[in-house]
């Protein structure tokens, strides 16, 4: 699909941040859709959950003044996952948010791209490792740990995204995420032309996996909701090392000044001219 310009348009869910919804981060994002309006259709969805106040309270929250939301005109303070007591609880919540995702996925889809905020781009990024683990274990999904195979088989019926913006974001930082970007023995022994038993000891051991869709990290260095070393953690430890991290000189939004829209026009421009291949 093109835009008026000749240039490609791309279909674009967006994950809003914590305590917000999709109403919220549209509105919030009006400058940022007026400038790539040519260039992207953005679909924003609301987060499954319900906020925590006690999160709220922390400072946790991505409002736009970093206080308690309530809901009403612009709709729930909604979240992709609550701080639990465990990181297992956790994960049933970024779990059933990752179904949710799917579902948007498949049914308002397909997707070239995916725009996350705060809790969003790690929402953002736990989809995408789902998508990563699916390419790598083609049919040893089932062995995921924490029982999550059910979740990689539904990403792999998923067209592969072809780009993320993530904004103010943050590596997810459970187990259960990690073992997503943890090649399995077998898998890790395939990889290397061999096969995964006693014979081959050298090729049982274990691998990391990087996100290799092309991705845009950008973080506010005055940002005092996510710290910026955690949006270059984030790029760091899950995604490929052509992953891009751009700073800007404010606090926790989304940059959509002139100078940043042609960075973003730019990004979609190499996205564009590049050959993908899969997650």
């Amino acid at each position: 699909m093109s835009g008026s310009s000749g240039q490609a348009m791309h279909r674009v869910l967006c994950l809003h941040g914590y305590t917000q919804n999709a109403k919220k981060f549209r509105d919030r994002t009006g400058p940022f859709r007026r400038n790539m309006k040519r260039r992207m259709e953005l679909v924003y969805m609301t987060a499954p959950l319900e906020a925590t106040e006690e999160f709220e309270r922390s400072g946790g929250s991505d409002n736009k003044d970093g206080g308690p939301s309530t809901a009403g005109e612009e709709g729930p303070s909604a979240a992709w996952w609550n701080p639990r007591a465990t990181p297992s609880e956790t994960w049933v919540d970024i779990r059933r948010s990752a179904e949710a995702v799917m579902r948007t996925m498949r049914e308002l889809g397909p997707f070239d791209g995916i725009v996350g905020f705060s809790q969003g781009a790690g929402m953002a990024a736990v989809v995408l490792a789902l998508m990563r683990r699916a390419a790598e274990d083609n049919n040893e999904a089932a062995d995921v740990d924490g029982g999550d195979g059910a979740l990689v088989r539904g990403a792999r019926a998923l067209p592969p995204l072809r780009f993320a913006f993530l904004f103010a974001g943050f590596y997810p930082d459970v187990p259960q995420f990690d073992a997503l970007l943890t090649a399995p023995a077998v898998a890790a022994a395939a990889a290397a032309g061999g096969s995964a038993d006693r014979e081959q000891p050298n090729c049982s051991s274990a691998r990391r996996l990087r996100i290799a869709v092309p991705s845009l990290h950008v973080v506010g260095i005055r940002d005092a909701v996510v710290a910026p070393e955690r949006g270059r953690e984030l790029a760091a430890r899950a995604f490929a090392d052509t992953a891009v991290v751009a700073e800007h000189d404010g606090g926790h939004f989304v940059p959509c000044n002139a100078a940043w829209r042609n960075r973003y026009q730019a990004f979609l421009d190499s996205v564009d001219g590049a050959q993908q291949d899969p997650i």
